[in-house]
């Protein structure tokens, strides 16, 4: 989901986050903590790149930056990532235990499995974030809810080996392909 770096994004991904994992049945708990995570990744996310003064009236915004939250399900877990523009890599503040505020990453890194960054070829940075959690049991009298966001599911299918070929000139028809796409690409970017 995209959001405009504006301090609304943080309860509109909290939302997102809520019901997204709510229609994949995750229990109640993991839901909170996804839900607070997304708050603080999303909040980092807006001051880094955004506008955090929440009086600021909307004709003045003239080059608003984007923030994209994405949520990944899997058998065991869910991963949180929330992209920004800016490439710097977060960083744990150090703070005494009184302090308000700034404890955004200490939430991050205590609260789940295990977190990281990453930056993505369009630029930017991704800080994600993964969450243990257990589907909901299954039980007849349970009534279905309707899923908004289709649930992951392993391939079961039989696998075939990856055919290799040693044809020299097809070889070189992939390879003028690549390099065209990455001019295509730099064109864009002028």
């Amino acid at each position: 989901m995209t959001f405009a770096a504006l301090l609304t994004a943080v309860g509109c991904a909290r939302l997102f986050v809520k019901h997204a994992l709510h229609n994949w049945r995750i229990e109640r708990e993991h839901i909170e903590t996804a839900e607070l995570l997304a708050s603080e990744l999303v909040a980092n996310a807006v001051k880094s790149t955004g506008i955090a003064d929440p009086g600021l009236a909307y004709s003045a915004l003239k080059h608003l930056a984007l923030i994209q939250v994405r949520l990944l399900l899997f058998e065991r877990s869910v991963v949180l990532e929330v992209w920004d523009t800016d490439p710097t890599p977060p960083f744990m503040q150090e703070q005494a235990p009184d302090t308000d505020g700034s404890r955004g990453l200490l939430l991050v890194a205590t609260m789940n499995r295990r977190w990281n960054y990453y930056h993505p070829k369009s630029g930017g940075k991704a800080v994600w974030c993964e969450i243990d959690t257990l589907p909901w049991p299954t039980d007849s009298d349970t009534t279905e809810l309707p899923r908004v966001l289709p649930r992951r599911k392993r391939y079961a299918g039989p696998c075939r080996p990856t055919e290799v070929t040693r044809d020299p000139e097809l070889l070189r028809r992939v390879l003028e392909g690549l390099y065209a796409l990455d001019d295509v690409e730099e064109q864009k970017g002028d």
